[in-house]
């Protein structure tokens, strides 16, 4: 759920660089062609809902050298509720979007 519907588009497009896989008006669907995972933004006034910000169980797992797009996404303007951290389990960093909804960010092994 999103509080504004072209709003979020436009923080997932620039700043994630996904794109828009499909718009049928009340909802959008986002994410990066070629891959299983697409987000469905869906404003939550439009459907009676409330926004639950908090984590939402998503985790993106990133190509490529995690560390480096992890920095080029604070260049982008991204904010980083949990930087990068590693555990003896893995390493990971958390985002939110412009509603407070949490990213898990991975690195794809």
């Amino acid at each position: 759920m999103v509080s504004n519907r072209k709003r979020s588009v436009e923080w997932y497009t620039s700043k994630l660089g996904f794109e828009v896989i499909q718009d049928l008006g009340h909802w959008v669907t986002v994410g990066h062609q070629g891959t299983n995972g697409l987000l469905h933004l869906c404003e939550a006034s439009e459907i009676g809902e409330e926004l639950s910000p908090g984590n939402q169980g998503i985790t993106f797992h990133v190509r490529g050298d995690f560390e480096a797009h992890m920095r080029e996404l604070a260049k982008a303007g991204v904010s980083f509720d949990t930087p990068v951290t590693k555990k003896p389990w893995g390493m990971f960093a958390q985002i939110s979007d412009p509603d407070g909804n949490v990213i898990t960010l991975n690195p794809e092994d």
